[in-house]
């Protein structure tokens, strides 16, 4: 049976375990920040391991599911994909920064391991993958939320998220590098497109407050010469988490754990398509 652990253990972590849980696959491990063990045991059980790093583990995973953001992957990604284990993320955001993709793709080539970019809120990667070999002259990205998703980011410094002037308002507009980092829990979808097509610097985002919504909508356009592909998702955030489309994303962790690696999107062997 493959070994799994789990960093992180907020909305999508604790979304994931139960899932996983229902259809029997054990989780062996967790890695928690220092201080949060005790509120580790109550919300996992008493009968996993957690430990505050990898090279703690009583007993090493196959595979490493990070639930908790950008810090952890820069954290623990590298760290792992060397010995060997499968590194599974939603944080592809942290990816716009070079030196780390770089250091990601030295790593699984060393150990021989697997960095997966779970599909997240996205389901058009295959298009986009495939819209590549005819060339792709546009790729833009759309990302639209309630107000109230927005809060807590760097929103609240463009506009006033309590009262939008208009039913909606765009409070960034650049490429997906830029809103990689200036939006690091928000625009995670923008940076797996980016991955995955034309790169950070050429992916166009827009983000949206919307208060005529109650989901989380993402648009992505991609112009070529074969044409042009419009695509829309609405993806309902988990109810404690509304900044982010995590029930889609979280059953996309769910859905490439299950598949044991085979699913998602890995950058081993496509360096020279995944533009820094």
């Amino acid at each position: 049976m493959i070994k799994i652990s789990i960093i992180g253990f907020g909305s999508i972590g604790k979304f994931v375990f139960k899932k996983l849980s229902e259809k029997n696959i054990k989780i062996q491990s967790l890695i928690c920040k220092p201080g949060r063990e005790e509120i580790a045991k109550k919300a996992f059980g008493s009968g996993i391991e957690i430990k505050n790093d990898i090279d703690e583990l009583d007993d090493l995973p196959d595979l490493i599911l990070d639930c908790a953001g950008h810090d952890a992957l820069k954290m623990f990604a590298a760290k792992a994909l060397i010995k060997g284990i499968n590194f599974i993320t939603l944080s592809s955001g942290a990816l716009s920064d070079e030196p780390i993709l770089k250091d990601i793709q030295r790593s699984q080539k060393l150990g021989k391991s697997k960095f997966i970019i779970a599909k997240g809120a996205v389901g058009s990667l295959d298009i986009l993958e495939a819209a590549k070999e005819s060339g792709i002259s546009k790729v833009e990205y759309i990302g639209r939320k309630p107000s109230k998703a927005w809060k807590g980011s760097r929103a609240e410094k463009i506009i006033n998220l309590n009262y939008l002037q208009k039913k909606s308002e765009v409070h960034f507009e650049g490429n997906a590098r830029e809103a990689s980092k200036l939006y690091p829990k928000n625009a995670n979808v923008a940076a797996t497109i980016a991955l995955m097509g034309i790169g950070f610097e050429k992916t166009k985002v827009k983000l949206i407050a919307d208060d005529t919504i109650n989901e989380n909508v993402h648009e992505l356009v991609i112009s070529g010469e074969f044409g042009e592909s419009q695509f829309k998702i609405l993806g309902k955030p988990l109810p404690d988490n509304p900044k982010s489309s995590s029930l889609l994303s979280s059953l996309s962790s769910f859905s490439s754990i299950k598949s044991k690696c085979s699913l998602g999107r890995s950058i081993s062997g496509i360096s020279s398509s995944v533009s820094p």
